[in-house]
């Protein structure tokens, strides 16, 4: 159908197209690259006015990885011989920061088939780009938790299943006719599985219970030497039995806390507890106390299999154990660490791991605010 004589020629309205469009950056090139025309989406886009734009290289917009790879003349040689190129990429604006921009480059003929220049046309898709990979993060932390968690749940069964044995075996032993000693024996044997498994329990539903926020702390002013001795005086028969150097060294004096003394033992208890199994016999663990800036400091170092530096930032992490090591032939659950740090947070304070590497030992720190007597 004709158009109206009233009408515009379709040359004027798709040139007012061009300069009311701030979506899309369009703008026109020589066949080397250089801009001859430049339209206002493109000066919204990318912040270059046409005097700035005109006259200069394409290759500005382009950022240094693409251009190292030569990504601006590829761009042109691949529109020159298949008629157009298209490209997804990070474009550079006039003040140096980046966008994501989804483009097309065409390559323009005259009527004689000469080649006369490249038409671009570029839409910023930055919302786009940023969504898909927020998307691809939660995917991969997704797959990472249930790697994590299926590797936990495997622990479990074989930690829950490792007293079965010995309390079947001990109950063929009450079965029988056997001396006192040996039914001594027997019965110790029982106790100490069903103390495992109820460990294994506690922490199971400790675990529970602060991620839903169900733990209420029983907080008392008091010295936190008392707990810092009393963990001690627990931990120090297992590193006996390993042949460990145990070395205590409390600081001198009180130092008043305000802390529900029962989970805080249970936080030097699991450090210590750590440290004993994570290192070798005859090997060395220093446990002190000291105070800092109004915080009372509470360390536990070893020289045992240490920690690689990709598995600090989630050794409290829930789950978190380090990859191809002995970690789950020594037993226990990973729980320890990420219950330590849960209770440590609900008392205001904060615990920290540091390691040089594997094999080079570990320090946790434990910092907790010391309280302050009001004055009447």
């Amino acid at each position: 159908m004709p158009s109206s004589p009233l009408a515009p020629p379709a040359e004027t309205l798709v040139a007012l197209l061009l300069e009311q469009s701030e979506d899309y950056a369009f703008f026109l090139t020589a066949p080397d690259g250089t801009v001859t025309h430049w339209y206002r989406g493109a000066e919204h886009i990318f912040g270059y006015n046409a005097q700035e734009m005109v006259g200069q290289s394409t290759k500005r917009l382009f950022n240094e990885e693409d251009l190292a790879r030569g990504a601006a003349d590829h761009e042109m040689e691949l529109a020159l011989a298949a008629t157009r190129a298209e490209d997804d990429r990070w474009h550079v604006r006039k003040d140096g920061s980046r966008f994501w921009g989804s483009g097309v480059l065409f390559a323009l003929r005259d009527r004689a088939g000469r080649h006369v220049g490249y038409a671009k046309l570029v839409r910023n898709r930055t919302d786009v780009k940023t969504h898909t990979e927020a998307l691809e993060n939660q995917v991969k932390a997704l797959s990472a938790t249930q790697e994590r968690t299926r590797a936990f749940l495997g622990t479990l069964a074989h930690e829950m299943r490792n007293p079965l044995a010995p309390l079947a075996n001990a109950a063929q032993i009450l079965r029988a006719e056997i001396s006192p000693r040996t039914r001594e024996e027997a019965l110790r044997m029982i106790e100490r599985q069903v103390d495992l498994l109820g460990r294994l329990v506690d922490d199971l539903m400790d675990t529970t219970r602060i991620g839903v926020g169900k733990v209420s702390l029983k907080l008392e002013v008091l010295d936190l030497t008392e707990v810092f001795h009393a963990a001690a005086d627990a931990a120090r028969p297992l590193a006996e039995a390993r042949a460990q150097e145990f070395q205590v060294l409390p600081i001198a004096g009180a130092v008043p806390v305000r802390v529900d003394a029962q989970r805080m033992q249970q936080v030097l208890a699991n450090l210590l507890n750590n440290a004993v199994k994570y290192t070798p016999e005859r090997g060395k663990i220093l446990f002190n106390m000291t105070t800092e800036g109004g915080d009372a400091i509470v360390r536990v170092e070893d020289t045992g299999i240490g920690m690689s530096a990709d598995i600090l930032p989630r050794v409290f992490d829930l789950f978190t154990q380090e990859e191809s090591s002995t970690a789950y032939a020594r037993g226990g659950l990973g729980l320890g660490l990420p219950l330590v740090r849960q209770l440590v947070e609900l008392h205001g304070g904060t615990v920290q791991a540091r390691s040089d590497g594997r094999g080079k030992g570990s320090v946790f720190t434990v910092r907790l605010p010391m309280h302050r007597a009001t004055q009447p």
